[in-house]
């Protein structure tokens, strides 16, 4: 038998790219520049350039290469919004992915367009915690029976894997996903996913017994999770990661933030991840001895830059030429970063086949704005958001437009993405950015009570409130609806005023009646704290989160702001905040 050699393998990765696949203009603060400097950051094109030059670079070193993206490609900008996954799908496979894990936003619309994107990829999708093996043989679109899915195998109680070999050795991949998925997104009733730690150790175990002796997870649990699952279970070499947009390394040379080192280390497992909407990409290779260990790590993540630079994000104000060469200079010494030209055949099929359809809604200008509306999710010292009253305004009208006599609506902070400035407000701002997940609206039938279990709920879960929360982007805003919280209140008790308007009046709300409430599917559905206002009656109002607001706001040459505080929202006893102008 011939032995075995030591070999090196490269791996190149991307997670959370978000339908990012044109560049992102950053602001870099460098050394002594009194100002930022701006450049273009990131995008498809220079993806593929990235990749290409690592994949040159591997081949000329004698490494072998893999290329993988954990998790969530859909959602975020308007591509998204006008193709879905059909975009991800085309353009993944010319960025030449090996693998990919499936995050929690490819599942923001159930089942059915997971189910569209591998029919559409050619490469294999990872959900190793993802059992599917009991979904309903009636369904239009199954995952099930799709052969690019590797999920759940529940007699073994692993996960499927990817086995590459190279040199004689064989490197196994797997993937685990966030275990409350149903809690974060839309995953068909019958296809649940399971617990991580369990099936990892299955999953080890598994692929030693095939002589598998380098193992990589390709991982969307996020990056805590990540640490926690690597001091927990033994034999992951490598977990690749993403959800939590972590930017690994030291980026303060850019003006940018420091987080842990690249390769974070937890027992024998180095962990990586590497930012955020393709504006960044991590590489590393591993040394593998004779045996197929691991025994060596070295690698960094880069931000990906454009050779062009201004002083402001319009590209308005240009450098001159003495600032351009230092500024360049500077950069062309940063390790962390690597500029290159766009890979041109991907810039220009983009730009022929998507391109057109969004530079549509771009001129597309639906109304003006007529001073800065901030957003924030929780209410803080200067109050609460002033754009997410207005979408869930625009879910209220909509649907009384569409001959629903709804009472309310509600809608959770975090579906609301920024802040909108004074000016013109395009329809492609409004799809790509302000509410760029494209998810429905839904009208549905619950009591007075359940509003107000469903309002506690959220804001107990956004401000940790004797609950563990997922996040402060549950906090809820209203349209009709007013409410005070108080914090220091017994669970259960929280929700002291709860009124409903009529009219040009504020009735209380009665705990035993029905009303008929508006939101996303997403919060209409319980995520979140929301479980109160989950139940069997409701519908689809025929229109995305984004056309309601588009079409709500065409209806005013100048958008309407808001007039009254609607959240009263008390932290303790001693705050003396008047609600609602009292």
């Amino acid at each position: 038998m011939t032995a075995r050699q030591p070999f090196s393998l490269t791996i190149a990765h991307i997670n959370d790219t978000h339908s990012h696949f044109e560049s992102t203009p950053v602001s870099l603060n460098l050394d002594d520049k009194a100002t930022p400097v701006y450049a273009n950051s990131g995008g498809f094109a220079r993806i593929a350039s990235a990749v290409s030059h690592f994949r040159e670079q591997a081949k000329q070193d004698d490494h072998a290469f893999l290329f993988l993206h954990a998790g969530d490609c859909f959602q975020g900008t308007l591509y998204y919004s006008l193709f879905k996954g059909k975009a991800n799908a085309d353009l993944l496979n010319r960025l030449g992915i090996d693998a990919m894990a499936i995050g929690n936003h490819e599942l923001d619309q159930g089942n059915g367009p997971v189910a569209d994107f591998l029919d559409d990829i050619q490469f294999p999708l990872l959900a190793g915690n993802w059992h599917v093996v009991d979904e309903s043989k009636d369904k239009d679109k199954r995952v099930s029976d799709k052969s690019a899915l590797l999920p759940y195998i529940a007699p073994e109680e692993r996960a499927s894997t990817l086995i590459k070999t190279y040199a004689g050795h064989k490197v196994g991949i797997f993937s685990l996903a966030v275990e409350q998925m149903a809690a974060l997104a839309h995953p068909d009733h019958d296809t649940p996913f399971l617990p991580a730690t369990r099936i990892a150790e299955n999953t080890v175990a598994f692929l030693r017994q095939q002589g598998v002796n380098t193992i990589i997870l390709l991982s969307h649990l996020g990056y805590d999770k990540d640490k926690e699952l690597a001091a927990a279970v033994n034999g992951i070499d490598v977990i690749v990661g993403g959800h939590t947009h972590v930017l690994q390394g030291d980026f303060q040379n850019l003006g940018l933030a420091k987080e842990d080192p690249y390769g974070y280390k937890v027992n024998d497992t180095w962990i990586v991840q590497a930012g955020c909407h393709a504006q960044a990409i991590g590489r590393f290779t591993l040394s593998i001895d004779e045996n197929g260990r691991p025994v060596a790590f070295d690698g960094q993540n880069y931000l990906l830059l454009g050779r062009s630079l201004a002083m402001d994000a319009s590209r308005e104000q240009q450098l001159t030429e003495g600032s351009y060469q230092a500024v360049r200079s500077y950069l062309n010494r940063q390790d962390n970063v690597l500029i290159l030209p766009s890979d041109l055949a991907l810039k220009q099929y983009l730009q022929r086949t998507y391109r057109p359809h969004v530079a549509q809604l771009e001129s597309d200008i639906v109304t003006h704005v007529p001073q800065r509306l901030r957003h924030v999710r929780v209410p803080d010292s200067e109050g609460g958001s002033e754009v997410a009253p207005l979408v869930t305004e625009s879910f209220l009208w909509a649907a009384r437009e569409q001959g629903i006599e709804a009472d309310f609506a509600i809608h959770n902070a975090g579906g609301v993405r920024v802040s909108l400035n004074a000016g013109p407000l395009s329809a492609a701002l409004i799809a790509g950015t302000l509410l760029p997940f494209a998810i429905d609206v839904i009208a549905y039938q619950v009591t007075g009570a359940q509003i107000r279990r469903a309002i506690e709920g959220a804001i107990n879960n956004a401000t940790d409130n004797g609950v563990t929360g997922l996040g402060s982007g549950s906090f809820p805003y209203c349209a009709d609806i007013r409410y005070r919280y108080e914090a220091w209140q017994p669970m259960g008790a929280r929700v002291t005023q709860l009124e409903i308007k009529r009219g040009n009046h504020w009735i209380a709300i009665d705990d035993q009646r029905q009303y008929t409430g508006v939101s996303s599917s997403y919060t209409a559905q319980g995520k979140e704290g929301y479980d109160a206002i989950q139940t069997g009656h409701r519908r689809s109002i025929g229109l995305s989160m984004a056309e309601c607001f588009i079409d709500y706001a065409r209806q005013q040459p100048v958008l309407a702001l808001p007039t009254e505080p609607l959240v009263c929202y008390l932290r303790t006893s001693d705050e003396r905040k008047t609600c609602w102008g009292e």
